[in-house]
């Protein structure tokens, strides 16, 4: 029931194989790079308009709608499954023309010496989530500490804030309990309605009259519906002539765990071949019955079981009779199924509940059977989404953490790098495991010796998966994985990280910010990555940027490690290019006063600044004119800074 592979809705989690064939959201990397046919859970515009067509207000909508419209902040109290989530993304929505998108905050501090909450990190504007459902009590207290605060920039900067409540009912801050809302669940008829209507399939209030499905639509948590939705629809997919309380039957059967009718069945299955082409079928459904007979064996060999090797080859079943065997088939193309729907997701849930024993050794096999079995991309990513549902829901996140190390490690084929990718982004989608593979990403991109499958993969991941609602968090990631490349190599980082930077006018204030208090650790390679992100054409057009004091003395900080501390045919370039935009009119004032301003204690650096500036301004017949005026004014701001310097303070 909580398969990461199933429709998202209401605060599920996936897109799930329901029927005899594969329904696949995946993951692939091509050219480097990460294609990612998109995941529901993007908290993007792609996203939301999903969303929109899907949802169903829940109880309580209109209170926090006036609240949040008219203070800018909304706290919401909601039992789990009244759909509090989506509720939260829904207040949140921007208007379908902006660029803009919702961002998820933290209740954790990102790093060392970074708080929760910072104010100073809110741009003008912003759609910004935090949700504090599964937050443990140490958070809680640093951002009960923190919200008041935090608010109050919200609101000087017109910005929207929505904060998902904990269970805990103390946890308000007296100062805003007037912002407090409560939801309820959603009506689970217009819920099912809404969703089904969405994918064509339009019905009347009367047509959900069918008594068995009277209790899922009175009590069921709005993730349940959403699921049920997806059965239906898979139901009328496989039998088209039949009637929709036909469809529900099926659906909800395939809702309520085969556990007696699996167990019974791997009971009368003894022979281990038999057990391991069940799992490898359920994990596997959709490819190709090659690849299923591979895996079969591919476990076996894990468990140490025989293969069958003292009965001779023409005496042994062929593929389709040990299928039969089983219980499953293939279709037309030769791809493997269950025909009961959604078989295969209780099959996987029986293996992983009832063998813990087995766990380590389905982590081996799942490792073998990506490097060892040519799956499509998108049988591979199937395999990977399947193999996390269960890791994440028997509580183990290191076996996919091991999975995408083992599967980036030097060496392995490149298209392997999609199913580590997969596997990350995975975690990083899991509620209860988000924060810890956030935390693995942190601590990859901090090695010193990274291979450049493991480099593409992560800085590829911060920025498609952990970059659209968390872009602060992937910046820190990407700087560091930045920092560690070789400047010989590909620089699939700094790529990513341009990608974050630029057009987006906070993002470049955080880089700089970060460049500016690098510590002597990084300094050569912050220097060269400042020289990236100071282009003089961007920030002196942009008043977010030259307008900010703040942004001018971190500018003037990097300037002034670059001019004193490194040698000329490193700064040269991009001076030239800094009085250029001088010369173009971009805030010529404020770029060469804090050009100035960073060597002001150091003659010899002022003097060497001149000589640079004078030469470069006979570079150029045709712009002679405004080069000259740009090197006078430059004169103009020594010898105004110089005097300000020489007046008396007393």
């Amino acid at each position: 029931m909580n398969d990461p592979l199933h429709n998202i809705f209401n605060g599920a989690t996936g897109a799930v194989n329901t029927g005899s064939g594969p329904q696949v959201i995946y993951t692939v990397l091509q050219d480097g790079l990460l294609r990612t046919k998109r995941d529901p859970r993007f908290i993007g515009q792609d996203y939301l308009r999903w969303l929109a067509r899907r949802f169903s207000t829940p109880i309580g909508w209109g209170a926090a709608h006036r609240i949040l419209t008219e203070h800018g902040i909304v706290l919401l109290g909601a039992p789990e499954g009244a759909g509090r989530k989506s509720a939260a993304m829904m207040l949140l929505r921007p208007h379908h023309r902006s660029r803009r998108t919702i961002i998820e905050l933290t209740d954790t501090p990102d790093g060392p010496g970074v708080p929760v909450l910072a104010p100073d990190t809110v741009e003008r504007g912003d759609h910004l989530l935090l949700d504090l459902s599964r937050s443990d009590p140490a958070s809680l207290v640093a951002v009960q500490r923190r919200l008041a605060s935090f608010h109050a920039a919200v609101r000087d900067r017109n910005a929207q804030l929505v904060v998902i409540l904990p269970a805990n009912p103390e946890f308000t801050p007296s100062e805003l309990r007037p912002f407090h809302t409560s939801l309820g669940r959603p009506d689970g008829i217009n819920l099912l309605q809404r969703y089904l209507r969405a994918e064509g399939l339009v019905l009347g209030r009367k047509d959900f009259q069918h008594p068995p499905l009277t209790a899922w639509l009175n009590d069921a948590p709005a993730r349940v519906l959403a699921e049920l939705a997806t059965l239906i629809l898979s139901a009328r997919l496989e039998a088209p002539a039949e009637s929709f309380t036909t469809w529900c039957d099926h659906a909800m059967s395939a809702l309520r765990p085969w556990t007696r009718d699996v167990t019974s069945r791997i009971t009368r299955h003894r022979l281990a071949w038999q057990r391991a082409m069940l799992l490898s079928a359920a994990m596997l459904t959709g490819a190709p019955g090659e690849a299923v007979l591979t895996g079969t064996r591919i476990l076996l060999d894990v468990m140490r079981q025989p293969d069958e090797e003292d009965v001779p080859v023409l005496e042994r079943d062929d593929l389709s009779q040990m299928l039969t065997s089983i219980d499953a088939e293939t279709d037309g193309e030769g791809r493997v199924h269950f025909p009961r729907l959604a078989y295969d997701q209780a099959v996987r849930r029986h293996f992983w509940t009832n063998r813990p024993t087995l766990r380590d050794g389905f982590r081996e096999w799942a490792d073998r059977v990506g490097k060892e079995i040519p799956l499509a991309p998108d049988e591979r990513a199937a395999f990977v989404a399947r193999f996390a549902e269960q890791c994440l829901r028997t509580g183990r996140p290191q076996d996919l953490e091991e999975l995408a190390s083992s599967w980036t490690e030097p060496g392995q084929p490149s298209e392997l790098m999609a199913g580590a990718a997969n596997a990350l982004e995975r975690g990083l989608r899991s509620e209860p495991y988000a924060v810890r593979f956030r935390g693995t990403l942190y601590n990859w991109a901090k090695q010193s010796q990274l291979g450049d499958s493991r480099r593409t993969v992560i800085a590829r991941v911060c920025a498609d998966v952990l970059a659209p609602s968390r872009p602060n968090e992937a910046l820190v990631r990407l700087h560091h994985l930045a920092r560690r490349e070789d400047l010989a190599g590909k620089r699939v980082a700094l790529e990513a990280l341009r990608g974050q930077v630029n057009g987006d006018s906070g993002q470049r204030r955080r880089i700089l910010r970060r460049l500016a208090q690098a510590s002597a650790e990084y300094r050569d390679a912050d220097v060269r990555l400042f020289l990236d992100f100071s282009d003089p054409y961007v920030i002196g057009s942009d008043d977010e940027l030259i307008g900010r004091a703040d942004v001018r003395l971190d500018l003037r900080t990097c300037w002034r490690t670059v001019l004193l501390d490194e040698p000329r045919e490193l700064w040269l370039e991009p001076l030239h290019q800094w009085l250029g935009a001088c010369a173009a009119g971009l805030s010529p004032e404020l770029l060469l006063d804090l050009l100035v301003r960073a060597v002001r204690d150091r003659q010899d650096s002022i003097e060497e600044l001149y000589a640079v500036a004078r030469a470069w301004s006979y570079m150029s017949v045709e712009e002679r004119e405004q080069r000259l005026a740009t090197v006078s004014l430059l004169l103009d701001t020594i010898d105004g800074v110089q005097d300000r310097e020489k007046e008396p303070t007393g």
